[in-house]
């Protein structure tokens, strides 16, 4: 009889799944660096008193690490509940049908809120079939579920001084993969061990383990039986192979766990890049995951450069890039003995380690001019950046994290010299930037060429462009913008720097937006068809649409109403942003400062969206979140804070006041991931000054803090004085000084407040 055939597969939803403007600061706080700006005179200022951040430590305990492990089962349970009732389904007795007419198995993971049962939160599973075929699993398809809490926090102890080094959980969990052929899994799958690591050696003996359990892979089917489609008795065509449900486990990355797992669902049927009926799970085959950890996610500081409290970055040393790829951070640093040189991190202290003295005789300055750029080539993930090795300048450079893969960048054995007004793009699975020598170049590491001899352009394609480009010069020293196919860039024809478009089928693309005189584009915003960017025209500078056909279309005609003269300063800080048919941008029209404009791409309507809200994006620029845009802004009462808008007048507002008075929060920067909003500014909690901190903003609007690197009264950890925040996969990475080891680079990890991680702790 043949093998009972596997046609549902197993999908898990989860829930839970530069140097800086100088800082306003009413009173004296530890370790703040020196300020000399003035501030806009502003009204006074309306208190509003600011929730206390959610941030008790914990009290652990032998009762509450056997609770852990109690959930932890509950959840394995379920998973292997899951897995049975998929293959006993399966094995039912059935009229035979088309195998994509099968129901899936589903498996539904919601938070659950503090409450009666789970007092501390936690998470509902529920399990069922999805018989509407909709991809979800409606309340009626239910046929199982549990319930995992949270385990109670323990009462919160003294402030204590910043600690060096994280502290792993007893708690473990590990996995022991089982082969095709064992006895617990005939068709291969995972043992799940839990306990304590009471003699902590880090792993878990035969003594220390609590619980052990299978979770099983399913059976590659066979054909099913021919059905009938049921019009005019026709037989029907036989059912396709049922690819089986996979499950696999993976270790997190010590940098965001130390001691947990990550369970990935999927099925093998050879989605994307994926191989069918391999017996492995592809990363393009995996449908859902769940990750789960036992301690709290760490962060902290992951450098010491200069040892101790000098600080390990500069104005001029502050470069950083994450490799998605290699899940490594590339950055620059200086130990105050090889100066500032190149370093790398996994992402945790002990893994942040020297990588090359690329000037012996100085400092090298990696990313001064064009900062660290990763990018995907056809050779994998490189990062590009400048330095200077004491000998040639300040030239391009290109590194894998090794050092046998750091090098210069050549082409035709020489070396290239950039300037600080270079500026470089991710374009043709490589970049592209303006030398030095006044020329637009394309590399990838490898191959570097000019961009008009970009090595997938024919012979033919590459003459013609030659013949095109005639005459350019002063390349993107106004605009350089790109996306996966598109280049736009400026440059000077005769007299006149105007835009020009090259695509990767090499066709070139010329506008002659000011026939009197240079138009000078910038400030590019990528939209369908076309860029959007701000260009000179005789009434000033506007806002100018340029498709892809060579079309052009002035947007607005903006003056100054004190003055009657052209306007002179648009998109400035706040750039262009898009919301649906909406452009929301910064323009100067009256007194001394921008404020924010709307354009209709619709009806052609250009409004200011406010009259008391001023200097939009002046430190921080701005970013689209939630179908709002989000930026800094001065406004009556509130001084220096976080402004948003929808790109009406009644959606425009002010959404923070977190320093009360006549003190400015100084919002630096921001970043977005998902539904969730970060950003640095200073703060106060129940009228203590925070220093510049990291923050996050929750879906209803309201700030709490996430991370203080130095807290404590009069402590200022001067979050974002520089370098950059860098938004990853896991993490947030900012510069900041916890008062002992000067201003290094921290790391905090955000899957706890995303829900991105279950944490069982």
């Amino acid at each position: 009889m043949a093998e009972p055939k596997v046609l549902i597969p197993l999908t898990v939803f989860s829930q839970f799944m530069s140097t800086p403007p100088t800082m306003d600061v009413g009173a004296t706080i530890a370790g703040e660096p020196v300020r000399n700006q003035s501030h806009k005179n502003v009204p006074p200022l309306n208190a509003r008193q600011q929730p206390k951040p959610n941030s008790k430590p914990l009290v652990k305990s032998k009762r509450k690490f056997m609770f852990t492990f109690i959930q932890t089962s509950l959840l394995v349970l379920a998973l292997l509940f899951s897995t049975y009732s998929m293959v006993q389904l399966d094995s039912l007795p059935s009229q035979g049908s088309k195998g994509s007419d099968a129901h899936e198995m589903l498996v539904r993971t919601e938070g659950r809120v503090a409450d009666s049962i789970c007092t501390e939160g936690g998470a509902e599973i529920y399990i069922g079939n999805d018989l509407n075929s909709n991809g979800y699993l409606d309340e009626d398809e239910v046929t199982s579920s549990t319930k995992v809490c949270h385990g109670k926090e323990g009462l919160s102890g003294p402030q204590g001084n910043p600690g060096t080094t994280l502290q792993p959980d007893l708690s473990r969990i590990e996995i022991e993969e089982l082969g095709i052929g064992s006895i617990t899994c005939p068709t291969g799958g995972l043992l799940i061990h839990s306990g304590l690591d009471t003699d902590g050696d880090g792993q878990l003996g035969q003594d220390e383990r609590e619980s052990s359990e299978a979770l099983c892979d399913g059976l590659v089917g066979s054909n099913g039986n021919n059905g009938q489609s049921g019009i005019n008795g026709v037989q029907g065509d036989a059912g396709s192979q049922g690819a089986p449900a996979l499950v696999e486990q993976r270790q997190p990355s010590p940098a965001v766990c130390p001691s947990g797992l990550i369970l990935r669902f999927g099925v093998d049927d050879g989605v994307g890049e994926g191989v069918a009926f391999d017996e492995q799970l592809h990363d393009d085959e995996v449908r859902s995951s769940i990750q789960i950890c036992s301690t709290p996610l760490l962060s902290g500081p992951i450098s010491d450069f200069a040892n101790g409290i000098a600080d390990g970055v500069s104005p001029t040393c502050d470069a950083m890039a994450w490799m998605v790829e290699q899940q490594r951070l590339l950055t620059a640093g200086v130990n105050g003995v090889d100066g500032c040189e190149l370093w790398v991190s996994e992402g945790f202290e002990s893994s942040t380690q020297f990588l090359l003295d690329i000037n012996p005789n100085g400092d090298a300055l990696p990313g001064q001019y064009i900062g660290l750029n990763s990018v995907q080539t056809a050779y994998g993930e490189r990062v590009f950046f400048d330095a200077d090795d004491g000998v040639n300048g300040r030239e391009l450079w290109v590194s894998d994290a090794t050092v046998t893969g750091t090098k210069r960048v050549a082409a035709n054995g020489d070396s290239i010299p950039l300037s600080s007004s270079t500026k470089v793009v991710k374009w043709g699975q490589g970049i592209v930037f303006n030398g030095a020598n006044d020329a637009l170049i394309w590399s990838n590491g490898v191959i570097t060429t000019p961009v008009f001899s970009y090595p997938s352009f024919s012979p033919t394609q590459q003459q013609n462009l030659d013949t095109l480009s005639l005459g350019m010069a002063t390349f993107a020293t106004e605009m350089l913008h790109a996306n996966a196919t598109h280049l736009w860039f400026s440059a000077k024809a005769g007299n006149d720097i105007e835009p020009y478009l090259l695509t990767l089928d090499a066709e070139l693309q010329s506008w002659d937006l000011n026939p009197t005189g240079a138009s000078r584009p910038n400030a590019p915003l990528l939209i369908e068809d076309g860029l959007v960017a701000v260009a000179e025209a005789q009434n000033g500078r506007q806002l100018v649409r340029l498709s892809n056909d060579g079309n052009i279309s002035w947007l607005t005609t903006l003056q100054h109403q004190g003055t009657g003269n052209p306007t002179t300063r648009v998109g400035e800080y706040l750039g262009i942003h898009q919301l649906g048919n909406l452009l929301v941008f910064d323009a100067l029209t009256s007194g001394v400062d921008p404020q924010v404009w709307s354009h209709n791409l619709s009806s052609g309507q250009t409004q200011i969206l406010s009259t008391t809200i001023v200097a939009p994006g002046d430190w921080a620029g701005g970013l689209v979140h939630q179908q709002r845009i989000w930026f800094d802004c001065v406004a009556p009462n509130v001084a220096h804070e976080i402004c948003s808008s929808d790109g009406t007048v009644s959606g425009t507002r002010v959404e923070t006041d977190l320093r009360a008075g006549m003190a400015s929060s100084n919002i630096l920067e921001f970043a977005s991931h998902g539904e969730h909003l970060f950003f640095l500014g200073s703060g106060q909690i129940d009228g203590i000054e925070t220093g510049s901190t990291l923050w996050h903003v929750q879906k209803n609007g309201t700030p709490t803090l996430a991370y203080d690197p130095w807290p404590g009264v009069n402590n200022n950890s001067a979050s974002g004085t520089y370098g950059e925040l860098l938004l990853t996969e896991h993490h947030l990475f900012f510069i900041s000084h916890d008062g002992i080891r000067g201003h290094e680079i921290h790391a905090w990890s955000h899957g706890e407040r995303t829900g991105d991680w279950l944490i069982w702790s």
